[in-house]
Order: structure tokens, then C-alpha cells, then sequence
């Protein structure tokens, strides 16, 4: 690392840690390239599906048609790239995957200029932004083990998680604001711009990173590879089981993410103001989540941390129902709270889950193991809404939560079976993913 580690450095007055990454310049480099990168990507989830609406006239289907294509590569491609992340220097397939999504994304604005944008033209930009999002996804989660001490890594994870968190908040706003100003095809104009800052960002990282030492080539290679991280992952009980949490999770947040716009409109009879300003009002607390996400995975240990954060997310989808048991003033406190308990865990578990992750693989694995863990995990966020949709349809859409409930308790169960809850700040050794 850049800098020293000092012990009598790191207590303030206080005695609280400081954070020594504050003083890493590789570090700083990646975090602000990395925030740069997850600030485009935000501004891009309100800006191409408006551009398909106000542009193209596209409805329901057409702009649920953009989403999958930009989650069809996590599910499919991950595997593959996560092998192709353990081959190649990550930094460097960060710095492609900004260049490749700055072209991508810049060619819609420079179509539209020439009045040659079509609806097929935003679709593969769509699909092969998705593909690169993959690779840089995979390149940071792999690299910044190589860049951090181990026991900075919990650090790390927080910090880009406020990264995540204050995206999410400003990004989209900021999205919504562009469209205002210079209409959705000059707006993502922002974006390319965002992605080569950050490629130049990580341009600034000076530490060395050791050259990959492949095992093969080709064809064959590239299908061991696949082997081996399925093996990697489902192999080892602490990795499948952070996975199968991880899925469950998932899957119950993108149900009720779904799910929360019907039931505001058809059963709560919500004007879109009003869902407008609950889901606002609610999600913030993200923000809080990530800042305290280290202080309190530090504080319960990242097991015990597990098991608070997805009780809570359970409790939060479960009193969505209750929606409907008063007026319109407590149907928007309880759509607030409940926005407000889960936007909250979020970051926090996320920190524990992925520092749990990169103590426990080598970092010459990482790659295929998160090409492996990806497809579940991330390919949850499609899985969710249609079985959101079925219990609407069969049931009530109030019965939909009940379900993403049960889906955030069954997340607990995974982290009980598989003892991950015992686990404080490390991982013990018999634990760990052997190569």
C-alpha cells in the first residue's frame, strides 16, 4: 500500500478507529474511479428507459424488454468473465469496461444528432452496456483485495458501498434533472463523460499488481475455468451458503421493489406524487445504512450482522400488508417505515457479505468465484418479480410480501445452517477457499 500503517495513528481522541484508507492514494484512485463509474451507471437507470418512453413511445413491455438486457449478461456471460477476470490484470479490464461503456453509451447522444437513433440501436447499446458492467463488477470485487491489507478490507467494502448509496440517491435525481435540461439523448451525454473520469481515475492507482499466471488457453481452458469456480463456490460451505443468502435476499427485495408500485396505485390509491415522495422518503436512509455499515459489522461481528439485517428486511416486508388496514396518511407511514428498515440494512449487509467473500477466497480465484455467484445472486433481481407477479395474479398483490417476508427469513436460515453467523471480523483458516 501507498501508505504506512501507523497503530497510534488510527485511534482519534476518542479512541474510535480512523480510517487509515483516507491517507492511501491507490486506494482514493480506485474509490473515486469506482464512484464515478457507479454514479453513470444511476444516472443511465432513469435515463435510457425515459429515452425509450419519450423517444420510441415504448410501453411496459419495450421498457422491461431494456432492463432484462441489461441483466441478461450477469446470468449468462458472468461465468465466462469471471474466468477471464483470474487471466488478465483487473485494473486493466476496469480502465476497458469504462472506454468500451463511454463509447457505447456515447454513440446514442452522437445518433441522435445525426437523426439516426433507432429503438434496435438503444437496445444493444442496452445489452453490451450490461456485458461491460459485468467485466467492471467482477475486475473491482477481484482487485481490491490486491490493493488492501486484509484487515482494511471491511473498510474498503463500506466505503464503496456509500458510494452505492449516495449513487443511488443523486445519481437518479440527477438523471431525471439532465432529461429536463437537454432531453434523454443528450443526457447520457453525463454518463460517457462519467465513465472516462473514472477510467482516468484508476489511471492513478501506482501500486503493481502481479501478473496473472493462467493455467491454459482456449476452449477447453476457458471451460475449466467454469469448473473450477462452480467447485470454488459450492465446494467450500461458507462461500454456498453467503450465496444462497445472498439469492434469497435478493430475490425478496426485488419483489417488493416491483410489487410496491402496484400495491401504492391499485390497492392504496396512491397518486404517483404520492408513491413518488414515500419510496423517496423511505430509501434515504441508505445513505445512514452505508455509513454506519463498518462501525456495526465491527460491533455484532458480520455473522450475528447477517442475521439483524435480514431479520429486519423480513419485518420490513411484512408490515406492507397493514398498508390497508387505515387511511391514506397511515398507508404512507407504513409504506415510508418499510422503505426505511430495508433501505437501511441493505449496505450494511452488503458489507459483511462481500468482506466475508474476499477474506475467505484467494485473490487469484476471485474472478471465478464471482462469475459463478453472480448468476445467482444478481440473476435473482429477474427471478423476484415474477414470482411477485404469479402471487398477485393467484392471491392479492398484498400477498406478494408475505412471500418476499418469507423469502428474507429463509435468507436467516441459510446463514444459520451454514454457521455463518458464528464469524466476527475474520474467517478461520478451514474456511477459507483452497486452490
Amino acid at each position: 500500500m501507498s501508505t504506512d500503517h501507523h497503530p497510534e495513528e488510527q485511534k482519534t481522541t476518542s479512541g474510535r478507529k480512523r480510517s487509515v484508507l483516507f491517507r492511501d492514494r491507490n486506494f482514493l484512485s480506485l474509490w473515486s474511479g469506482e464512484s464515478i463509474s457507479l454514479l453513470g451507471s444511476e444516472i443511465s437507470v432513469v435515463v435510457l428507459p425515459s429515452l425509450a418512453v419519450l423517444v420510441f413511445g415504448e410501453g411496459a413491455v419495450g421498457v422491461g424488454l431494456l432492463a432484462a438486457l441489461q441483466w441478461l449478461p450477469f446470468v449468462v456471460l458472468a461465468p465466462v468473465l469471471g474466468g477471464v477476470t483470474d487471466r488478465f490484470r483487473r485494473r486493466t479490464l476496469m480502465q476497458i469496461a469504462n472506454i468500451a461503456r463511454c463509447v457505447i453509451l456515447g454513440s446514442v447522444p452522437l445518433m441522435a444528432l445525426l437523426d439516426q437513433l433507432t429503438v434496435t440501436h438503444l437496445y444493444a447499446a442496452a445489452l453490451l452496456k450490461g456485458v461491460f458492467d459485468v467485466v467492471f463488477q467482477l475486475a473491482y470485487q477481484a482487485y481490491l483485495p490486491h490493493l488492501l491489507d486484509r484487515e482494511d478490507l471491511s473498510d474498503g467494502n463500506a466505503k464503496t458501498q456509500l458510494s452505492r448509496s449516495v449513487a443511488q440517491v443523486v445519481g437518479r435525481s440527477a438523471g431525471g434533472g439532465l432529461i429536463s435540461l437537454v432531453g434523454p439523448a443528450r443526457a447520457l451525454t453525463a454518463n460517457a463523460v462519467g465513465y472516462l473520469a473514472s477510467s482516468i481515475a484508476l489511471l492513478l492507482v501506482r501500486k503493481p499488481e502481479p501478473e496473472p499466471q493462467p493455467s491454459g488457453h482456449g476452449l477447453a481452458a476457458m471451460l475449466q475455468d467454469i469448473r473450477d469456480g462452480v467447485t470454488l463456490t459450492f465446494g467450500n460451505r461458507l462461500l454456498r451458503y453467503l450465496t444462497l443468502m445472498g439469492t434469497f435476499g435478493n430475490m425478496a427485495v426485488s419483489l417488493t421493489l416491483a410489487m410496491i408500485i402496484v400495491f401504492s396505485y391499485e390497492d392504496l390509491g396512491f397518486t404517483a406524487a404520492q408513491v413518488g415522495l414515500a419510496l423517496g422518503v423511505g430509501s434515504a436512509s441508505i445513505v445512514v445504512g452505508a455509513l454506519f455499515s463498518q462501525r456495526i459489522n465491527e460491533k455484532l461481528g458480520m455473522g450475528r450482522t447477517l442475521i439483524l439485517t435480514h431479520g429486519m428486511l423480513a419485518v420490513a416486508f411484512g408490515l406492507l400488508p397493514a398498508a390497508m388496514l387505515g387511511g391514506t396518511t397511515f398507508a404512507f407511514a407504513v409504506i415510508v417505515v418499510s422503505q426505511c428498515l430495508s433501505s437501511l440494512t441493505t449496505p450494511i449487509a452488503n458489507v459483511g457479505i462481500m468482506t466475508l467473500i474476499q477474506k475467505a477466497t484467494p485473490p487469484e480465484a476471485m474472478g471465478r468465484v464471482g462469475g459463478v455467484a453472480l448468476p445467482f445472486v444478481w440473476g435473482a433481481n429477474a427471478v423476484g418479480p415474477l414470482l411477485g407477479s404469479a402471487v398477485a395474479v393467484v392471491f392479492a398483490n398484498a400477498m406478494a410480501f408475505v412471500l418476499a417476508s418469507l423469502l428474507a427469513l429463509g435468507s436467516v436460515g441459510w446463514v444459520v445452517l451454514g454457521a455463518v453467523y458464528r464469524l466476527t471480523d475474520d474467517v478461520p483458516e478451514e474456511l477459507r477457499v483452497k486452490v
